[in-house]
Parts: C-alpha cells; sequence; structure tokens
C-alpha cells in the first residue's frame, strides 16, 4: 500500500506525532521512522520505505537542517522524483525544495485543511470525506490567507477504485471483554447522543464499574489501551474524522495542555471547553441544550459522556485530564 514519508528530525517529534495523527484522521496513509520496529536494521528499513512511498513531506526546521539523514532522504526524493510537500516549521525555507510548494507551519500549527484536500488524489479512497475540513478549527488570523509559495498540485486525480470486496470488519478489541459491536452499530446509524452514552457504558465497564458509578483518576490512567484504542477508532471512522479521544487530545495540546494528568488550569481547560464546544462563553452548556449535530459542531466535542464531563466536576476532570496521558500513553 502506498503511504507517506515524514521526514524530519527526531527533535520535532513532538509536532511530527501531531501531524501524523491529522494525517491519518484524514484517512491518509503515513510513515515516519518512528514506527519502526526494534531489531529491524535502521537505514534499510528507512530506504525500503522512502522508495516505496507515494509523497515524501519534508518537514523543514533548523534541527531538521542539520540531520544528515534527513539531508539524505531529501536527496534520495529529488532523485527518485518523489512528490515532494515541504512544511515550513521553523527558520527558512531550504534552498534545495525552492521550486516546490511550502506550506507555513510555523508556531507549531497543523497545516490547513486544503493541504489535507491536496494529498487527497494521491490516496483515492472510497470513504466520504466531507468531513474532512472540520478536523481542525482554523482561524482566519491562526493561518496566513497565503502560504508562502503554496498551490494545489496539477497531478491529475486518480479515479476512485471500484471495491470488489467487502469492507473490513471494524476492530473491536477489547482487553476486558467488553462487546462494542451496540457502539460500533449507534455509530454507524449516526445516532450521536445514544452512542456518547454507550461510550460511557462500556468504559465504566472496562474498569469494572457500574452503570451508575463514575470512573476513578487511576482507573483512567492504567485505562486498558485496547479499549480506548477501539472506542476512539470507532468514533474517528464513523465521524470521519471529526471526532474521538485523539482528536480532542489534539484540541487539548493546542491549548497549551501538557499531557501529564494535572488539572491544566481554569483559562487553558476553559479554552479547550469553548473550543470543543462544551462552554459558551462564561458556563458550561447543560445537557437540555447540549446538541449532537455531525455537520454544524465543533471539531472534538464527541464523545462528551454525560455525568458531568461538561462541567466541573471530579469525573469530567477525572476523564479527560487524565484521560490524555493515557491516550498519549497507548500511542493513540
Amino acid at each position: 500500500m502506498s503511504f507517506i514519508f515524514i521526514s524530519y528530525s527526531r527533535q520535532d517529534r513532538a509536532y511530527v506525532s501531531l501531524l501524523a495523527q491529522a494525517l491519518e484522521s484524514h484517512h491518509l496513509p503515513v510513515w515516519f521512522d518512528d514506527h519502526i520496529d526494534y531489531g529491524t536494521a535502521w537505514p534499510q528499513e528507512i530506504q525500503k520505505r522512502l522508495d516505496a512511498a507515494k509523497v515524501f513531506v519534508l518537514v523543514m526546521s533548523p534541527r531538521s537542517r542539520e540531520s544528515p539523514w534527513v539531508g539524505n532522504e531529501l536527496a534520495r526524493a529529488i532523485r527518485l522524483r518523489k512528490t515532494i510537500f515541504p512544511l515550513w516549521l521553523e527558520g527558512d525555507i531550504w534552498f534545495e525544495v525552492e521550486r516546490y510548494q511550502a506550506v507555513d507551519v510555523r508556531q507549531k500549527k497543523l497545516p490547513p485543511a486544503r493541504f489535507f484536500d491536496a494529498l487527497r488524489p494521491y490516496f483515492p479512497t472510497p470513504t466520504p470525506t466531507a468531513e474532512s475540513t472540520l478536523i481542525q478549527e482554523v482561524t482566519a488570523d491562526a493561518i496566513p490567507p497565503a502560504p508562502v509559495g503554496w498551490a494545489p498540485p496539477t497531478t491529475t486525480p486518480v479515479q476512485k477504485p471500484v471495491l470488489t470486496q467487502p469492507a473490513q470488519e471494524d476492530d473491536l478489541s477489547s482487553e476486558k471483554g467488553v462487546d462494542y459491536r451496540k457502539l460500533r452499530d449507534l455509530l454507524k446509524a449516526g445516532q450521536w447522543k445514544e452512542a456518547d452514552q454507550e461510550t460511557e457504558r462500556r468504559m465504566l465497564e472496562a474498569v469494572g464499574r457500574k452503570e451508575d458509578d463514575w470512573i476513578r483518576g487511576k482507573e483512567v490512567l492504567n485505562f486498558p489501551c485496547a479499549d480506548l484504542k477501539t472506542i476512539n477508532a470507532l468514533w474517528v471512522d464513523y465521524s470521519n474524522g471529526k471526532w474521538g479521544f485523539s482528536v480532542q487530545k489534539r484540541v487539548y495540546q493546542e491549548c497549551g495542555a501538557k499531557l501529564d494528568g494535572s488539572y491544566p488550569g481554569h483559562e487553558i481547560w476553559h479554552k479547550f471547553c469553548r473550543r470543543v464546544g462544551w462552554r459558551e462563553e462564561d458556563s458550561y452548556v447543560s445537557d437540555s441544550n447540549f446538541t449532537f449535530d455531525l455537520q454544524n459542531s465543533s471539531a472534538g466535542k464527541l464523545p462528551s459522556s454525560r455525568g458531568g464531563v461538561r462541567g466541573s466536576s471530579s469525573y469530567g476532570g477525572v476523564l479527560r485530564w487524565n484521560l490524555f496521558s493515557r491516550i498519549k500513553t497507548c500511542k493513540l
């Protein structure tokens, strides 16, 4: 399968991890050397992956500029005539890619929606992508209206293939024997409110709690990774990348929070809640006014889980502050 190869400095790994999550949320296949299995011959694996890649994304920074590995990867990508998308993270645009079209991602912001749209023709998929531009809330003052030298590629889009085999079944893995079929079916049917409630029930079950109980801090920090990945993948897939815990984690970090399981402070927490649609001005959105509209809601709004998660209760704090830390541990 073809994919996007990301060339970067290990010192920029935090940003590249967010970038990779954003690409995957847009159903774009991605590979970077954080995925190399232990024991694999590193240079040979890098060469193998680079040669097989459809698109080469270069993350430009002073740190990657000094990396001989990044230099080698770029030189090989140019020689092999790979499609190159340079991302301008820090420093200057490199001389070697002056003739290419750079995307301005300075201040560690994610690329604008048009970047993902430009990549999509290289990876045709039967999955609808109407919601792809909603994966992140991009404001006019957050992203320059005309990034340096940027323009959509002129390559003729590849026609979508006709499916000749049934679609692959969802992975409903659970370390605790939890049955996620009902959650999958609710999401597949677009019953977002019911799916939100089912998510809370299944999370309680995964930590051995009853439906009228609540999750404790240590339980969240040790939440089974397989279950967390299953719940997140179902939400991300059926919302076309707009909702899910991994999307919320990204917004949480963009608001300035750290993934250490601690309360980030009122300013950051309230900013996050406003970004995802849980808070309006100085108050939290009540259950009676809370909407479940995929088309017109914020990225990361769901799953919200009832039981106080949108307010200031202990359950809300525990389920989010610690959960985002657990997501990082589980490599979502």
